[in-house]
């Protein structure tokens, strides 16, 4: 039996200078100045007369009775020739080794947002597929126990889903999410790796190419002013908020994408030098970007001052409690209101759907329409629409040595390209190579 007792251990009163009790065998009660107490186990092994010492736990961890048990053990590793301290470190590894797919999942998310490696959108896009799709069939698996059979048994049941395009994201995010295990040792494989889009029918669409005309651009401004709040009149057909009509107006004028032009702040404006300048937390490819703004695109921003109000956001409809913006999603939901393809509460009668007979096309096109037409009509240099578009180059060599911002060029062609708007899109089109004579 030992020296201590339980009273004498939780009677003993620190000192000025740190002090050690002895129980025997090896195991003794630290008492700190502070108060603080805990248990070590000074040992030697074999034939080295090296005193080794290791921490056991406070007072509060370990009484004496769970500390005497645990020396047992300890000794027994001793008497092997086997160093403890590796012992419990190797069980300290295995032990942070077997954490859920959740706990994983969360500390890539947390690791995400502290470097900035990709944008707020592209964070919430990974952690909405978690939540919809993926959290349900592999959130309480251990990281190290998930096989290829846990991963393909979720996707499989997203591709019963008919979300094509999501189950090959899902398969991205996925494959992600179990690189940042592997770099840090929670894994050995990524078991995701051997997985492939066409296992579960997700392969990737073709490239849209759709680019509208001037003529289909012209109806679908028309129909913006037709179906806006301020000139609706009739009582069939539904209002399309003037916030809105005027967000997917810029998405034309700039080019820029819906969720930049949705999120757009007044502190990004300076209507004074005609520019609006995204900052790199709200662009794709996180670079800051500067956009020229026509008197057409100031003229729609302006409109909307005294229905913002105090709002630090261009686009709030004051349908919130706190102020916020319109949702991408929603200019998405405009074309689809337009082309009378709505669903659910929203869809409406073909006879309400004054683009109803336009072939297929999205908001997302709008902005390609708008960089065809810098080209076409413009003659702007591809890679100053490049600029425009805020695309880096593919060739890496390109990216590096390859600085220009051709300012100059970007502020003429958007300049231009308002002009065309204003006398081509907003009124009936005329001549356009007169027109784009005038412009030169």
């Amino acid at each position: 039996m030992g020296k201590l007792n339980a009273k004498l251990v939780e009677h003993t009163k620190p000192e000025k200078k740190e002090f050690r009790l002895p129980d025997g065998e090896g195991l003794f009660l630290r008492v700190r100045p502070s108060g603080a107490k805990s248990w070590l186990f000074c040992f030697r092994i074999g034939s080295d007369r090296t005193w080794r010492q290791m921490t056991l736990g406070s007072l509060d961890e370990l009484s004496l009775k769970a500390a005497r048990d645990q020396l047992k053990e300890l000794k027994q590793l001793v008497r092997n020739g086997i160093d403890p301290r590796n012992t419990r470190a190797a069980h300290k590894t295995e032990n942070i080794q077997a954490i859920s797919m959740q706990v994983l999942f969360d500390s890539w998310i947390d690791y995400l947002k502290v470097t900035k490696d990709v944008t707020a959108t592209w964070i919430k896009r990974h952690e909405d597929r978690w939540r919809l799709h993926l959290k349900t069939p592999l959130a309480n698996i251990l990281v190290k126990d998930v096989t290829h059979a846990h991963l393909a048994s979720a996707l499989e049941a997203m591709t019963r889903k008919k979300i094509k395009e999501e189950t090959r994201k899902a398969l991205t995010t996925l494959n992600k999410l179990l690189n940042y295990a592997l770099t840090r040792h929670f894994i050995e494989v990524n078991p995701a790796r051997v997985l492939k889009p066409q296992d579960f029918a997700a392969t990737a669409n073709s490239p849209r190419d759709r680019v509208l005309t001037l003529i289909e651009l012209r109806r679908l401004w028309l129909a913006l002013d037709q179906t806006s709040d301020l000139t609706q009149s009739d009582e069939n057909k539904s209002p399309i908020s003037i916030v809105i009509s005027n967000a997917v107006k810029l998405l034309i004028l700039t080019g820029a994408r819906r969720s930049e032009i949705a999120g757009m702040r007044k502190e990004e404006l300076r209507l004074n030098e005609s520019i609006w300048i995204i900052p790199k937390e709200r662009t794709k490819n996180g670079r800051e970007h500067t956009v020229y703004l026509s008197p057409l695109a100031i003229e729609l921003i302006k409109m909307l001052e005294p229905i913002s109000n105090n709002s630090p956001f261009v686009f709030d409809t004051r349908r919130y409690p706190t102020h916020g913006h319109i949702h991408p999603d929603t200019l998405t939901g405009v074309i689809a209101r337009l082309r009378g393809t709505a669903k659910g509460n929203k869809k409406k009668n073909s006879d309400s759907a004054p683009l109803e007979d336009i072939p297929l096309f999205s908001i997302h096109d709008l902005r390609r329409s708008a960089a065809t037409a810098w080209g076409e009509y413009l003659k702007t240099e591809p890679h100053v629409i490049e600029k425009m578009l805020n695309h880096q180059p593919l060739n890496k060599l390109i990216a590096t040595y390859q600085r220009a911002v051709y300012a100059e060029e970007q502020k003429q062609a958007w300049l231009a390209w308002g002009n065309l708007v204003e006398h081509q899109i907003m009124q009936e089109p005329g001549n356009i190579v007169q027109l784009m004579r005038a412009n030169r």
